[in-house]
């Protein structure tokens, strides 16, 4: 409880001085106050957001394009880290031409994906995978790397099968190095839907942000904002429970 308060606390604060500076002191002249904005009046948009009940529909839409560019990212990004790990010629091959796309602003792909694919389903799933593929492939790279050779060496003289050494100590070894890829992922794919939306679409919470800031609605814009950040900090909350539960189960195998 004492470490949540110290870490609400500069939040806490910037809210208070945002709203004391935008209300009694007023903002710069040369600034116009409705493009700055209160907490106060944010929060009630946020009320009203989820009072009509329109945000849930949006909501549910750019879940349903992270998560499932989330899921491809993963079968793709595990698989090819998999695979090149244990093919040092491939990964001799592969990983140069993987670093040069990783480089590839994906904000600069986005109109491309749209063109390509169209401001259905599909662009915004495509986009957030390649977004979220790069975090996932190079952890579980790296993890796999980071075996000890030695105890890998000893298992085998004395004997464990292929089923033991998975669960004894590849899956120990490498499962944190993937739980923190997909953290980082999960964000990732979040923000590739977003921008897709932003660019092209008729939903999602991406096209309400846009749309918000078409018609220079700020407070609703920085609502929509305030639900993005919360729906982060809720997924991010739960692969870190998943984290947890995975590192106990590393410490104490059977």
């Amino acid at each position: 409880m004492q470490q949540l308060a110290l870490q609400l606390t500069p939040l806490v604060a910037i809210v208070f001085v945002w709203e004391i500076g935008a209300g009694a002191f007023g903002i710069p002249k040369f600034i116009e106050p409705a493009l700055v904005g209160k907490p106060s009046s944010i929060l009630q948009e946020v009320r009203q957001l989820f009072s009509n009940g329109t945000i849930f529909k949006h909501i549910f839409v750019t879940f349903q394009e992270a998560m499932s560019g989330l899921a491809l990212a993963m079968t793709g990004g595990i698989s090819l880290g998999i695979v090149l790990a244990y093919s040092p010629q491939g990964a001799r091959i592969t990983l140069p031409y993987v670093q040069v796309f990783n480089s590839l602003p994906r904000i600069a792909l986005a109109p491309f994906f749209i063109i390509w694919f169209g401001i259905g389903l599909l662009s915004k799933v495509l986009l957030a995978a390649l977004a979220a593929f790069f975090p996932i492939f190079f952890t579980t790279y790296q993890g796999l790397q980071s075996i000890d050779r030695e105890l890998v060496a000893a298992f085998q003289v004395m004997g464990a099968n292929r089923w033991q050494m998975l669960h004894m100590v590849i899956l120990p070894s490498v499962l944190s190095w993937v739980i923190a890829g997909i953290r980082t992922s999960l964000g990732m794919a979040l923000v590739g839907a977003l921008v897709a939306e932003y660019i092209g679409s008729t939903q999602g919470l991406g096209y309400l942000l846009m749309a918000a800031q078409g018609t220079l609605n700020v407070d609703k814009a920085w609502a929509i904002l305030v639900v993005l950040a919360f729906i982060s900090v809720l997924l991010d909350w739960g692969v870190r429970a998943l984290e947890s539960h995975i590192l106990r189960w590393r410490s104490n195998p059977r």
